[in-house]
């Protein structure tokens, strides 16, 4: 980090970490949900915003239970569910709606 006042160069903040600029940092961490569904056409697709309890079954770690938001719902029953974790590459997944209950 360069210092104006100085002109001198010093190491990046404690909190920064490189290993964690790519995009596919986490990769060793990664798992499938085994719930998963296909992603439904583009057109099928709808928006909505509804609190959700999502049921992800992960390949290793197994049964967990979320509160979540649902982002988009098409025909089949399918929710798009938001995922933010690091055993997860893409942020949300596509999951049947008997596995993302709507939240009271």
């Amino acid at each position: 980090m360069h210092d104006r006042t100085t002109g001198t160069t010093s190491p990046a903040p404690g909190f920064h970490d490189p290993t964690h600029h790519s995009w596919d940092s986490s990769r060793d961490r990664w798992q499938r949900l085994l719930n998963e569904q296909p992603i439904p056409r583009r057109r099928a697709q709808r928006d909505c915003w509804v609190p959700v309890r999502a049921r992800l079954v992960w390949e290793r770690d197994g049964i967990e239970y979320r509160d979540t938001i649902a982002y988009a719902w098409a025909p089949r029953r399918l929710v798009l569910v938001e995922v933010l974790d690091l055993r997860r590459w893409a942020k949300g997944a596509w999951l049947h709606v008997a596995d993302a209950p709507r939240r009271s």
